[in-house]
């Protein structure tokens, strides 16, 4: 199938929208092809690799955090499209507060048009080739730059495991800020300690030292975690009066 748009038909009944970029082609006209409103602010899921028990304590996060801040943003989210993780878990608690915005999704292109594999509450996916490694963590950082179109993004940093690094490196690159929520585990808690100085995954050095990363103790409370998810999605240009500053929240 040769069609740059094609609807991807779920066996829970669900349908979502998905297009297959040209070579070359402008990403972000290729995003409003399929309905999709570019120069929004991003938020971008990073948590590839969660373990299940972390996955277990992140749904008041998104109830009260992820899904709130979004909606009253009119932002949309990317994530790697995944049928199991936390963007799943976004995607089911989506569906049962009826709370809509565009959450979108990878699909590898050998399988993007059956479905398998994929979270069926998403309402949009971006069919790309699987390949060379790092392609999901590649493919998400260029989603969400395309989606934003010079708007704000935040790349938000829940539990992760290995796989979560790469994401980091690419949105690191692509000068994005890095939010780190601290006490859910694996790379957001290395990243939260490495910014205090304490020791952590040596990955986490450089990315704590570049200024584009800060973390949030959810321990402050779910308003606490919403009120510094909406000023970095509100954050002035760097170096114009009132810009964010990603380390003065430390925890």
């Amino acid at each position: 199938m040769n069609l740059p748009r094609f609807p991807i038909s779920f066996p829970e009944g669900r349908v979502a929208l998905a297009v297959r970029p040209a070579p070359g082609a402008d990403l972000a006209r290729t995003l409003r092809g399929m309905g999709l409103t570019t120069g929004v602010p991003i938020i971008v899921l990073v948590s590839a690799g969660a373990t299940q028990s972390q996955l277990k304590r992140l749904g008041p996060l998104l109830d009260k955090v992820v899904i709130p801040v979004t909606v009253a943003a009119g932002a949309a989210v990317v994530d790697e499209g995944h049928r199991s993780g936390v963007g799943a878990m976004l995607g089911q608690a989506c569906r049962r507060t009826t709370a809509q915005f565009p959450l979108v999704g990878l699909a590898p292109e050998h399988r993007g048009e059956s479905g398998d594999g994929l979270d069926p509450n998403h309402t949009h996916f971006v069919a790309v080739p699987a390949d060379p490694p790092g392609w999901a963590a590649m493919w998400t950082s260029r989603v969400a730059s395309a989606l934003a179109g010079g708007n704000r993004s935040v790349a938000l940093v829940i539990a992760g495991g290995d796989p979560a690094w790469a994401s980091l490196a690419e949105h690191a690159m692509a000068g994005r800020l890095v939010m780190a929520v601290a006490r859910t585990g694996g790379v957001a808690d290395h990243l939260a300690r490495a910014l205090k100085g304490e020791e952590a995954d040596r990955r986490a050095g450089p990315l704590a030292a570049s200024g584009q990363v800060f973390a949030v103790d959810p321990a402050r409370g779910a308003s606490h975690v919403a009120d510094r998810l909406r000023s970095a999605l509100r954050r002035d240009e760097p170096g114009r009066p009132g810009a964010l500053d990603p380390g003065r929240d430390r925890t």
